[in-house]
């Protein structure tokens, strides 16, 4: 059984084939690229869960293409690189994650690397869903207390009239408050 997709993506197929076989012994998926737009490309059509790009790639900026992988939400990116120095740190400081492996490629590094990146990306999707489900919560209620304070104005009525009028008419309807509070705004702005 398949743990993920992993795409490497270096110039090298001396390199590649190392790591695919290293990869392959931990029964993941190994995709391989040559370059920065092969890696794109195949990344945008395979979504793996790992991107490990090698810092000196032919074509596109390395950097660049692991910026837009992450950027597109299309999965993580671990460098490779023989020579780490400020630039390359100050680089990937802005990332999703700030990974990266040393050449050469010794397998005990790289399966802790993966374990790490796999690990803490998972955390970081599951908090981002979990702001972006809080995101639309808070607008939700911000559209339900509008749509309270319309009708209280509207009608001359208490909020909690305000409320059983619109959960009332979510219950008879048979959709859910936040869309019948989106109904008011929609009625009640048109009107004024």
């Amino acid at each position: 059984m398949s743990k993920g997709r992993i795409l490497i993506c270096d110039s090298s197929e001396y390199i590649r084939t190392n790591i695919k076989k290293l990869l392959l012994k931990r029964s993941f998926q190994v995709y391989e690229a040559t370059n920065g737009l092969e890696a794109l490309r195949l990344a945008r059509s395979i979504y793996p869960e790992l991107v490990i790009l090698d810092l000196n790639l032919w074509g596109m900026n390395s950097i660049e293409v692991g910026k837009i992988i992450e950027k597109d939400n299309i999965s993580t990116v671990i460098y490779m690189t023989s020579k780490v120095d400020a630039v390359f740190l100050n680089e990937i400081e802005k990332m999703k994650l700030y990974a990266y492996i040393k050449k050469p490629i010794i397998g005990e590094n790289l399966y802790q690397i993966i374990d790490f990146a796999l690990i803490n990306s998972n955390k970081i999707n599951n908090l981002k869903r979990k702001v972006n489900d809080l995101e639309i919560e808070i607008n939700s209620r911000k559209n339900i207390d509008k749509a309270k304070r319309m009708l209280m104005k509207k009608l001359n009525i208490t909020e909690e009239e305000s409320y059983s009028i619109i959960r009332r008419e979510s219950m008879n309807r048979c959709i859910s408050i936040e869309k019948v509070a989106q109904e008011i705004i929609e009625k009640n702005s048109k009107s004024i």
